[in-house]
């Protein structure tokens, strides 16, 4: 997520919101961002009942309770337009997520 964060005005300027979401409490969200240097989007908790929202998505992995880390860009209509699961650790280039959103916002 710093990746992202280091590009936070590029996605907004691409008419994205960006949004983390853990299945984690706000304490360790808070304890997160403070490690990596701070974020400035917000971190929504799934955290009760757990995975609730991940489970929605599929990424919600039960028998490890905690999510797939993937990516979901949801357009203004609430259209899920892309998904893409990085699985564990999750590693993610804020270039293509970019790109992502400029292609969805585009059309």
């Amino acid at each position: 997520m710093p990746d992202i964060e280091s590009k936070i005005d590029q996605f907004k300027a691409a008419d994205t919101q960006v949004l983390s979401i853990s299945v984690d409490s706000k304490y360790s969200h808070m304890k997160w961002a403070d490690s990596v240097g701070g974020i400035s989007f917000p971190i929504l908790a799934d955290f009760h009942p757990k995975g609730a929202m991940a489970g929605k998505y599929g990424l919600y992995l039960e028998d490890n309770g905690i999510t797939d880390r993937a990516t979901v860009i949801i357009d203004k209509k609430g259209v899920v337009q892309y998904v893409n699961s990085a699985g564990i650790p999750g590693l993610r280039k804020a270039d293509d997520l970019l790109a992502e959103c400029q292609k969805v916002n585009a059309g």
